[in-house]
């Protein structure tokens, strides 16, 4: 239990102003740690931010792919309507006319009869032999079992849980309720009908035919390949989907309509653009971050540590200022892309702008790493300090918490000693009175 100290017995002291000033003065030191505690803060606090600028400029140059940028191809269909192309590195630069002859398009069946009602069942049960061609001569089968009580819900049910080539549904007539069989991807057969000589992509194996109920299959859309030829070519290019793939190295075009349109591949250097004005952004961030830290009656004003980092960056930009790829700003040192003279030399000399990004990825990289080490370095040391500050401030708070218990006591025992010498001089005088009546004295 903590000791009780009683103040203000005699009135003759103003113990708690007393203490209270004494406290304030032992305070100060307190004080004065408290506020370089803060102070040394919010620098690691601008260290930080700092730092992480340093650490996105890093990124942007870590996730830089120079040689894809300068191997990009870009694929223009003169209609986007008729076709469309994508072009990779690999593809020759080359202009030509395609004509787009035919769409693919995939075969739908159905049966000759049907259910009256979608609630009527099979009145007997048997096994469905269901044939999928994929190409001329390699061909799939499957065997889906049905039975009687079972409706043609059931029987798609079970034919399309049974593979994945063939799509079944129901298919009304106006009249009554059939199967119809549909391909899932045309992609998936390269085979076409041909209803001359009974030829199907999907087709029943006579002896495991369908339900009675629902007869034989009829054809209600052919299965057809797309079709297109290059320039004046007499041989048409065919493919079981509207994607064509590979038709020249690394190129595939997709056909929406028949019809010709013109087919332009060449270079594609717009990513230049995009990744010099994040460049700039990145460098701007940078430098507006130490523009804060070291202006007039800033935290870091005048410190070397910071200002020339600064300075080293405008360094590197030599590159870029040599081709007049950018515009400097006198006053804060942010710079900006000269997007005129970048189109201009991406037209004429683009093997100099590949130097130049491969220059600033070399020189920026190894110039950030050493900045973010310093101002690591510098921020883990301001860390310290603050641990250290810490350390002082909770001693320095036990030590006034102990010098004011020992105030408390100590003022206690100066107000008893002061009370108890009160009760004397009131005795005393009470004596001296009792003592003059008795004697004949007079008050």
């Amino acid at each position: 239990m903590a000791d009780l100290y009683m103040s203000g017995l005699t009135g003759a002291l103003d113990s708690e102003t007393i203490i209270s000033n004494l406290l304030k003065i032992k305070q100060q030191p307190l004080t004065a740690l408290t506020q370089k505690k803060a102070l040394v803060q919010a620098k690691v606090s601008s260290l930080s931010n700092l730092l992480g600028s340093i650490k996105n400029f890093q990124s942007f140059f870590e996730s830089l792919n120079i040689d894809k940028i300068f191997t990009t191809k870009k694929a223009i269909s003169s209609d986007n309507s008729i076709f469309e192309a994508k072009a990779t590195s690999n593809t020759p630069n080359l202009n030509m006319k395609i004509t787009v002859n035919k769409l693919a398009q995939t075969e739908i069946r159905s049966s000759t009869l049907g259910m009256n009602s979608l609630n009527d069942t099979f009145s007997s049960s048997g096994t469905l032999k269901l044939k999928y061609w994929k190409n001329n001569s390699d061909v799939i089968s499957f065997d889906i079992d049905y039975s009687a009580g079972q409706t043609l819900q059931n029987f798609v049910d079970k034919i399309n849980s049974s593979q994945s080539f063939i799509k079944a549904s129901i298919y009304f007539t106006g009249t009554d309720y059939r199967l119809m069989l549909s391909e899932s991807d045309a992609s998936s057969s390269s085979k076409e009908t041909d209803e001359n000589n009974q030829s199907f992509v999907i087709e029943v194996d006579s002896s495991y035919g369908l339900p009675a109920e629902l007869g034989n299959l009829e054809s209600l859309q052919s299965a057809q390949n797309a079709s297109i030829r290059i320039g004046n070519s007499s041989n048409p290019i065919t493919s079981p989907s509207n994607t064509f793939s590979n038709v020249v190295t690394g190129l595939d075009i997709t056909v929406k309509k028949e019809g010709s349109a013109t087919l332009t591949i060449s270079d594609d250097y717009s990513q230049l653009n995009s990744v010099l004005n994040n460049f700039a952004n990145n460098y701007n961030a940078v430098v507006s971050i130490i523009n804060l830290m070291t202006g007039k009656g800033a935290q870091f004003q005048g410190d070397s540590a910071i200002t020339t980092i600064k300075t080293s960056m405008i360094n590197l930009l030599n590159p870029l200022i040599q081709k007049g790829l950018i515009n400097y700003s006198d006053s804060d040192g942010t710079i900006s892309i000269n997007t005129e003279n970048l189109d201009k030399l991406k037209s004429s000399d683009i093997n100099s702008l590949k130097d130049i990004l491969n220059t600033l990825n070399n020189s920026f990289s190894t110039q950030l790493k050493s900045i973010a080490s310093t101002i690591t370095t510098y921020k883990n040391t301001g860390e310290s300090q603050i641990n250290s500050i810490n350390e002082r401030v909770s001693l320095m708070q036990a030590q006034l918490v102990k010098y004011e218990e020992r105030l408390r006591k100590e003022f206690a025992q100066l107000e008893s000693f002061i009370y108890q010498m009160n009760q004397i001089s009131t005795r005393l005088e009470d004596f001296v009175v009792t003592l003059s009546k008795m004697t004949g004295g007079k008050e």
